[in-house]
């Protein structure tokens, strides 16, 4: 066991100075994993937060359910019962008709052409409102429950108005898509990329490669260190990647609290989103694996090193 953990040690010792010895060029294929991880990661953040507010601005949507002018008192009390017993309803509250036309009087006095209007009126044309919350968000969920409400006695009209809803829903949805898609063109990108960087390094080292075969060396004492290199092309990229989501959310913040202060609000965006980098650097660990894992299974197979 320790001849074994001292050999992974000295394989990792060896990769690291080779790349201190190419400092540049380690850098550069670094960044350029970097920002390979980064745009889509970016991209995860926008749809990410706008599906968070979707949730949040349906679950303030209300089905309005407004009863026929004539409907009595003990109309709306058995349909209050009624709305009690519904399991897909949440809370619910009743505007009385006096109610409502008080608050559209008050509401007018801040227009005269509004309040002449409603004076014109002479009576209360306003109908009894029931404002029901329901417990599920899902607009298909909502739409039943709102058809349902319509065909209970002495209901008028049901209102919902999810449209907007379900059209934002469909954008973030194939937002998530394109975010897919462009992630794994960017990984096949990644992976020829390290692939040829890995390639390169296994031409520069062919003869200790073909001496490493000739005394004996099997095919994975060879592969060690590529794949330890490539890892790590993966690791620090992955870093970098962290680095430039930090510093991206950081300046989005603070260009954000002017705006959202202008509008007494306190909108940002979380500065460390934990799952977010864990997943970007194991994403871009796996990718640097894999891009030197196929490089140096082919220079294996044409050395045909057993």
């Amino acid at each position: 066991m320790s001849n074994w953990l001292n050999q992974h040690i000295q394989t990792l010792k060896l990769v690291l100075s080779r790349m201190q010895a190419n400092m540049l060029s380690t850098f550069m294929i670094c960044l350029v994993i970097g920002v390979a991880m980064c745009l889509p990661s970016l991209f995860y953040l926008a749809v990410d937060n706008l599906s968070k507010l979707t949730d949040h601005i349906q679950k303030d949507t209300e089905i309005s359910l407004f009863l026929k002018v004539d409907t009595g008192a003990d109309a709306i009390k058995k349909l209050e019962r009624q709305l009690a017993q519904n399991q897909e309803i949440d809370r619910f509250h009743l505007v009385t008709k006096e109610e409502a036309w008080q608050q559209l009087q008050l509401k007018s006095q801040s227009n005269q052409d509004v309040n002449d209007a409603v004076s014109q009126l002479g009576k209360n044309p306003l109908p009894d409102a029931f404002f029901i919350q329901a417990k599920s968000a899902d607009p298909e969920r909502l739409i039943q429950l709102k058809d349902s409400l319509q065909n209970l006695p002495n209901v008028e009209l049901a209102l919902l108005n999810t449209e907007w809803v379900k059209r934002l829903s469909s954008l973030l949805s194939l937002g998530k898509k394109l975010i897919t898609m462009i992630a794994g063109l960017l990984a096949i990108v990644l992976l020829v990329i390290i692939g040829n960087t890995v390639r390169m390094q296994i031409l520069t080292q062919k003869d200790e490669i073909e001496v490493s075969n000739l005394i004996g060396a099997t095919s994975s004492f060879i592969r060690m260190p590529f794949l330890y290199a490539g890892a790590l092309y993966g690791l620090f990229g992955g870093l970098l990647a962290v680095l430039m989501l930090m510093g991206i959310i950081h300046a989005f913040n603070v260009s954000m609290s002017q705006i959202a202060h202008l509008y007494s609000n306190d909108f940002s965006l979380s500065l460390f989103n934990f799952q977010l980098f864990l997943a970007v650097i194991l994403a871009a660990i796996g990718i640097g694996w894999s891009g030197s894992y196929i490089a140096v299974s082919r220079a294996i197979a044409s050395y045909k090193i057993n």
